[in-house]
């Protein structure tokens, strides 16, 4: 007998610290035509924290001093460099200051920015099983203090600085996930890789390049002609799952990759199932890794948009290409 399975908190970190457009123009480090066309206003810097100290700060708030043993599985997620040792694994450092059980498992994820969705997923199928406990998957990326240049080093979208924690569980908590699907168009994986191995090196930041070279060979109607059939095959196993189509979300969240490469193909291919988006909140922060969708649900509940039974519909996408939509009911 599979369990119903909830989101009982959300929480996140954002620096004080943001950089507006405006400022970046005026200062030569984006160009102006660009941030037209991307219609951000600002992303968020953090100027001293490393990820895995502001994933700490995000985690807190979800956890009580009794709550060591109740941790079944802890996940951390990032895209970008931890600011440690290269073979430290930051998960570790969260088990230790969380005073976690020693039983607990933890694992530090790489998956690109589908990376939060993929982690919510091993946790959800757990308690859907049966497995005793509750699961925290935590998402942190700070690109400050870096060779990645978050306004220039990437296509079409714009990179802040965040952390999230979600705390999923059997018992009844602020939200119950109705539906949770993955999808994926792996034919995309080389729109994100060199077309040779190089060495380490500045290079590695440069997610542009590859992009351009996928672009060049294939074109955006070679891009569109994977990425849109994707889009749909998650449509439609949503739909299988989700009365959208007559009840839509009141509201939905895109990943905040601004007006570049994809962000209009989300909106084609979901906009119709919910009321309203979060834009206005996403294109002030950046797009943060993994982060940016739970980010949005914090946003939602920070304002006390929701009331019982209002429904959020969360788009997950990343690199390699994974794909993702949740549905979750406020209770």
């Amino acid at each position: 007998m599979t369990a119903d399975v909830y989101v009982s908190g959300v929480s996140a970190w954002l620096p004080d610290t943001v950089c507006t457009v405006e400022e970046a123009v005026s200062q030569g480090r984006y160009d102006a035509d660009r941030a037209a066309t991307d219609g951000f206003t600002s992303v968020c810097i953090e100027k001293h924290l490393s990820p895995p100290e502001m994933a700490l700060r995000a985690a807190r708030p979800l956890l009580r001093p009794e709550d060591a043993s109740a941790i079944n599985s802890l996940y951390l997620c990032s895209i970008h460099r931890h600011g440690h040792k290269l073979l430290w694994p930051p998960a570790s450092y969260l088990h230790r200051v969380l005073e976690l059980d020693s039983r607990t498992r933890v694992m530090s994820l790489n998956q690109g920015c589908n990376g939060g969705f993929t982690a919510v997923s091993l946790a959800y199928d757990l308690i859907r099983a049966g497995l005793p406990g509750d699961q925290l998957v935590v998402g942190a990326d700070r690109f400050s203090g870096s060779a990645f240049d978050r306004f220039n080093s990437d296509l079409g979208t714009l990179y802040g600085d965040a952390a999230f924690a979600l705390r999923l569980s059997a018992a009844p908590g602020a939200y119950r996930i109705a539906c949770l699907e993955l999808e994926s168009e792996p034919a995309l994986e080389p729109m994100y890789r060199a077309v040779t191995p190089e060495p380490e090196g500045p290079g590695d930041h440069d997610v542009k390049s590859a992009k351009k070279a996928y672009l060049e060979a294939h074109g955006r109607e070679g891009f569109n002609a994977l990425f849109i059939p994707a889009l749909q095959r998650l449509r439609r196993r949503l739909l299988d799952s989700a009365d959208l189509e007559t009840r839509p979300a009141d509201y939905v969240i895109y990943p905040n990759v601004g007006a570049g490469l994809s962000a209009r193909l989300y909106a084609g291919a979901f906009a119709d199932l919910a009321r309203q988006d979060m834009w206005g909140f996403g294109r002030s922060i950046g797009h943060t890794g993994t982060a940016d969708q739970f980010l949005g649900l914090w946003e939602l509940g920070r304002r006390q948009a929701l009331r019982k039974h209002d429904r959020v519909l969360m788009i997950g996408a990343g690199n390699g290409l994974g794909l993702a939509a949740m549905l979750l009911e406020k209770t």
